[in-house]
């Protein structure tokens, strides 16, 4: 008797992350409030990073500028805090240290004289030499502070649930000839969200980005708090590229580190070279089994900022292979690839208000 064939989808990934609850307010909070002012523009600073930093570096109560360029940060207890201010493009703004005390309110208007960053000179060297530590090369550490920057606003634009996004989608299934046997689009409006889930840093750090589930191998995908985690960049190198000729980008490349040899991803960060901006992230897979190789699987996500200046993802695509599994026998083939991809359509307020419309033909790629 031949044994029956079973397909088995590895898209496991794919189920949106869900955006975690706001953590209840604290009686007799330890609060700075007030805006932020642009001293030339003489306008309000929007979607600005603001936190309250402690004598020991330590970060609160991370939040965003609002239109009007106002904010509110709470401190974990008394003590003295700096307020330090991230945009975006722009260099860090730190103020001088101020004194809270239990349950204190203080009031603060900030005219920041804005500075663009840039980037120190790329080296041959500074391209050859893969980093552990990002902080550690002078180009990469500029890169990747800008990286951070995106990160955070992104992560805090969603959690804000400011702004509802208009998504067109697609799914197809192609087999091993690359003929396309399903495909399926969808529409969908929401908050936005990460398009995957990430299991915690740690577990993936120790059993790899591929993982055994029932239903085949599940492939995971970074999201922001694995990117700037502590057991990514321990085990992650890091090495500035330039993008092709005419493209404006330059890039913070990462792999994994000599001897991992679990199921790992490497990729690159794409910043626009003018301005700073983190537009794309791009990975792929690194120690697979020969059929899951076949399926080139692999993911990218890119980044945009809306007129108010809040980052959000624009678009993502990500693409595992299908294992065709024989019962009967430990061998497993490459059958084919699941392909999903969504962009959004239009940006509205929370109330319906249209922020912006995008032109789906012209999606980044």
């Amino acid at each position: 008797m031949i044994a029956g064939r079973a397909r088995r989808g590895l898209l496991a990934l794919l189920a949106g992350a869900a955006v975690s609850p706001a953590l209840p307010v604290r009686s007799q909070a330890q609060v700075v409030r007030g805006e932020l002012v642009d001293s030339i523009a003489a306008r309000p600073v929007t979607a600005a990073i603001v936190t309250l930093v402690d004598g020991s570096g330590g970060e609160f109560g991370r939040t965003l500028t609002n239109a009007n360029g106002r904010f509110l940060v709470r401190a974990p207890a008394a003590g003295a805090f700096r307020l330090r201010v991230r945009l975006v493009g722009f260099d860090v703004w730190e103020s001088e240290p101020m004194a809270l005390a239990v349950g204190e309110t203080v009031v603060r208007r900030v005219s920041l004289l804005l500075v663009r960053a840039k980037l120190p000179a790329i080296t041959v060297e500074a391209e050859q030499t893969c980093v552990v530590r990002p902080e550690e090369g002078a180009a990469a550490a500029a890169l990747w502070d800008e990286v951070k920057k995106v990160l955070a606003a992104t992560e805090l634009t969603m959690k804000s649930r400011e702004f509802r996004f208009r998504s067109v989608g697609t799914e197809r299934e192609l087999d091993r000839l690359g003929v396309v046997v399903r495909d399926t689009s969808y529409r969908s409006i929401g908050y936005r969200a990460w398009p995957f889930g990430a299991l915690s840093p740690e577990l993936l750090a120790r059993w790899g980005f591929v993982q055994g589930s029932a239903a085949g191998p599940v492939f995971f995908g970074p999201d922001a708090q694995l990117l700037v985690s502590d057991a990514f960049l321990d085990d992650h190198c890091f090495r500035v590229r330039m993008g092709p000729d005419g493209s404006g980008r330059v890039g913070l490349a990462f792999e994994p580190v000599a001897g991992r040899g679990v199921p790992e991803i490497e990729g690159t960060l794409w910043l626009d070279s003018a301005t700073v901006a983190l537009r794309k992230l791009e990975w792929s897979y690194r120690n697979l089994s020969r059929w899951a190789r076949e399926g080139k699987p692999g993911g990218e996500v890119d980044f945009a900022a809306l007129p108010t200046g809040a980052w959000f993802i624009r678009r993502w695509e990500l693409r595992a292979p299908i294992a065709e599994v024989f019962p009967a026998n430990p061998d497993t083939a490459y059958f084919g690839v699941k392909i999903r991809e969504e962009a959004v359509t239009e940006v509205v307020k929370a109330d319906g208000t249209p922020v912006v419309v995008y032109d789906t033909t012209k999606a980044p790629r």
